[in-house]
């Protein structure tokens, strides 16, 4: 599926949740941080760029951080802005990867309680994977899935966990390509 078909279904999505009959008390905005590990799978048997055909995380305590925003659009919808930093990763040839990003992605709930609601993402990340020791650098559009749990304490305040698919990183010309599962736990604040 090409980005613009996957940006499209999007945009179709959010249209969908808006026109399902949101009152303005569903339009709230929230702010949110999460912080957790990342597991990237390497293409390294299709590696061209001398990048190295092994890594390991770079250090214990750099694990990726991922913080966002949205718009809730409807009790079972919101549009949600992210900014990730996957971390940095050493090669088997002294190479340093480092990877971030950031997107967009519909999110929807599906409520098991008054406060706990299973929670599914869609979305598209721009993600860059950069060799930190030759400077070069790749920016894709990646494809994102993810499921997870939210829990909200009060109105205000809520935890969620996730687990996230991110696909189609990179390319074996300048770095390498990888898919990457992120597993996070974050705090929510709704205004």
């Amino acid at each position: 599926m090409s980005t613009k078909t996957r940006l499209g279904a999007i945009a179709i999505a959010v249209g969908a949740a808006i026109s399902g009959g949101a009152s303005a008390a569903d339009n709230t905005f929230y702010i949110g941080g999460a912080w957790g590990g990342a597991r990237p799978s390497f293409d390294s048997a299709n590696v061209t760029s001398g990048v190295g055909t092994s890594f390991s995380a770079k250090s214990s305590y750099m694990r990726p951080l991922k913080m966002y925003g949205g718009l809730k659009l409807s009790k079972n919808f919101s549009i949600e802005g992210t900014w990730l930093n996957l971390g940095s990763y050493d090669s088997n040839t002294s190479n340093t990867l480092e990877m971030t990003g950031w997107g967009m992605s519909l999110v929807g709930y599906l409520p098991v309680t008054k406060d706990l609601s299973l929670l599914g993402r869609i979305g598209e990340n721009r993600m860059t994977l950069k060799n930190i020791t030759n400077n070069a650098s790749d920016t894709t559009w990646s494809p994102v899935l993810g499921v997870g749990l939210k829990y909200d304490f009060n109105p205000n305040m809520g935890v969620r966990w996730e687990v996230e698919r991110i696909s189609k990183m990179g390319s074996n010309t300048n770095t390498i390509k990888t898919d990457t599962n992120l597993y996070t736990v974050g705090l929510d604040y709704q205004f």
